[in-house]
């Protein structure tokens, strides 16, 4: 992790009240079904401008190598910088409150229709979309953050191995880890 990234941030979310921060973590659980990342990216970088894409990015990949979902990680990161535990309390409970009472709504209607083909069709529907949405937003980091080519290698090798080789993540992460750091440190030496 960078210098920056440890110390402009915390900076930059001095300002936060509470109330700002439960509001803004429920605005993306709310709006979050199927991918909450897109709308993360939007609210923090674009809306707010607590984060710009180069220190978003960062905290997502610090995010993406924590146990736990992604945006519930970065929920608890950004509630730590602004308010410390009580922060990462108010941030998971905005992104986690509206989604939880809906799938459980869901869930319990979903269990009454679960066998009928037009539910198959609504479903596969959302996941495409769900989809795209990831896939735009990890195309537009890409672009706008302009990883060095060592980066794009990795992320590369972990598609190849995971998602068409379909070797074990952990195995995958473990060795693109210490090649990574390996390639970083050649790098900068």
């Amino acid at each position: 992790m960078n210098a920056s990234l440890s110390t402009k941030p915390v900076a930059a979310l001095a300002g936060i009240t509470r109330g700002q921060l439960f509001a803004s973590f429920l605005k993306m659980g709310l709006l979050g079904f199927g991918g909450v990342l897109p709308w993360a990216r939007r609210v923090l970088v674009d809306e707010r401008r607590w984060l710009s894409d180069p220190e978003f990015a960062e905290l997502i990949g610090l995010c993406q190598v924590l146990p736990g979902p992604n945006v519930v990680n970065l929920a608890v990161i950004i509630g730590a910088r602004t308010h410390g535990p009580v922060g990462s309390l108010i941030a998971v409970t905005g992104i986690l409150f509206v989604p939880v009472g809906v799938v459980l709504l869901i869930a319990t209607f979903y269990a009454t229709i679960a066998r009928d083909p037009v539910t198959h069709a609504a479903m596969g529907g959302a996941a495409a979309a769900a989809a795209g949405l990831i896939l735009g937003t990890g195309i537009r980091l890409l672009v706008q953050t302009r990883p060095p080519p060592r980066g794009l290698l990795m992320g590369g090798a972990a598609f190849v191995c995971v998602g068409v080789l379909q070797w074990p993540l952990l195995s995958v992460v473990v060795v693109l880890i210490v090649l990574a750091v390996a390639l970083e440190w050649h790098a900068t030496r």
